[in-house]
């Protein structure tokens, strides 16, 4: 499987508290967002998390970041956490994102759902199950006393139409730009998502 390792660079971590620490992950010197195609997507409204299947082509970068995140944090263990940690005690204790061809992932009040440009909805009137075109955010790498992790969060979701139109739809499909991708990962707003830090 090729690696990606050469185009990502993790940033040195940042302390919240209680020994939960986030750094910064790029992959070309961007960002890493990744738009699905139409998929079915669970909510958990009460924990802000969410299941997403994603296609083949998106399981398999996100396991090839997840290599690279592996094998960068080991190297760096020293100088990150004052220890050296092998590559395989960082596979041990990595948690994958990515489980039985579902992702999971995260969503807060920034989260754009909406059925068209100008219609956003709230969160209280989502149904569980939704199925549309979701832009995953890969925001940061989350380290706790016994694990690491990516944090993939929701950034966007586009409802499905009715299928009757749905195939002009999709082809006129275009990602909303918001205010805030204009600017890098903001540490303070990302710090006060990750102070109650739960695993999947």
């Amino acid at each position: 499987m090729e690696t990606i390792k050469d185009d990502i660079k993790v940033y040195d971590p940042v302390n919240i508290n209680n020994s939960v620490y986030y750094s910064k992950i790029m992959y070309k010197n961007s960002e890493i967002t990744l738009q699905t195609d139409k998929a079915k997507l669970s909510i958990n409204k009460d924990k802000n998390k969410g299941k997403i299947n994603v296609s083949d082509k998106i399981n398999d970068f996100i396991k090839n970041v997840s290599k690279a995140v592996i094998e960068i944090t080991s190297e760096k263990s020293e100088y990150f956490f004052g220890k050296k940690i092998t590559v395989e005690d960082c596979e041990t204790i990595y948690k994958e994102a990515f489980i039985d061809n579902t992702l999971h992932c995260f969503f807060d009040e920034d989260t754009y759902f909406y059925k068209s440009k100008n219609e956003k909805i709230k969160l209280e009137n989502l149904d569980n199950e939704l199925e549309g075109i979701a832009l995953l955010k890969c925001s940061a790498i989350v380290y706790t006393k016994h694990s690491f992790f990516i944090r993939w969060e929701i950034s966007q979701f586009k409802m499905k139409q009715d299928k009757k139109v749905e195939n002009t739809i999709l082809q006129e499909y275009s990602i909303k730009d918001l205010p805030e991708h204009d600017h890098p990962l903001d540490g303070d707003p990302l710090a006060k998502k990750l102070e109650e830090i739960t695993l999947f």
